[in-house]
């Protein structure tokens, strides 16, 4: 049996060692699993350090789709890139994302409905969508977690996105955690491993 590979995904003017409480997790819990912590693929525009998947100086309603969107061609570059490098496929893929990384992961998978599929579960802690898909592929699992009190990323993004995937027939669990922030605390780990490890339909 192929073992997964789970590509952890960080926020916005993060980095891989960002993911570290989770990926520290999963190696406890999920010996059988290999993790991969990806950064993304620009600077970070609003200070000295960190990584970005796109910008969000000046970022509004009407501008974010299109950012996210500018991103989509690095985002699955990199994706398809650990899938290579680790011999494995989208059947035995994980993408988990907090934030930035939960919005790209999200979008990545849902442009793949009419190709190849980018992964097989989609983990978005604290993310959203933008806009709210049209369609998803059936062969995706998404399991949303985010924290009750999430000041940054309110958690209505992920009940309304919970909402529509199940109108879309997807395999869609959504986790919102009490006195949750927008952060990868205990808790919101907790959650996040427990999603990783459920059933799949």
């Amino acid at each position: 049996m192929q073992r997964p590979l789970i590509i952890l995904l960080h926020g916005v003017g993060g980095s891989p060692a960002a993911m570290a409480p989770l990926a520290d997790r999963i190696a406890a819990a999920m010996p059988h699993a290999r993790t991969a912590a990806v950064p993304a693929a620009f600077p970070y525009d609003l200070g000295p350090e960190g990584r970005q998947w796109f910008s969000v100086d000046g970022i509004t309603e009407e501008n974010r789709p299109g950012r996210i969107q500018a991103a989509l061609g690095a985002f699955t570059q990199a994706i398809r890139e650990q899938q290579r490098r680790h011999d494995t496929g989208p059947r035995h893929t994980v993408l988990a994302g907090f934030s930035q990384g939960a919005i790209m992961a999200l979008a990545g998978c849902g442009m793949q409905d009419e190709g190849a599929p980018l992964a097989r579960h989609v983990l978005a802690i604290g993310g959203r969508f933008a806009p709210l898909p049209d369609a998803w592929p059936r062969h995706t699992a998404v399991s949303l977690v985010h924290g009750a009190l999430d000041g940054t990323m309110p958690a209505e993004h992920s009940r309304r996105a919970a909402a529509r995937l199940a109108e879309l027939g997807a395999d869609v669990r959504l986790d919102l955690v009490p006195r949750g922030l927008h952060m990868l605390s205990p808790a919101i780990v907790d959650a996040a491993l427990l999603a990783l490890q459920r059933p799949l339909a």
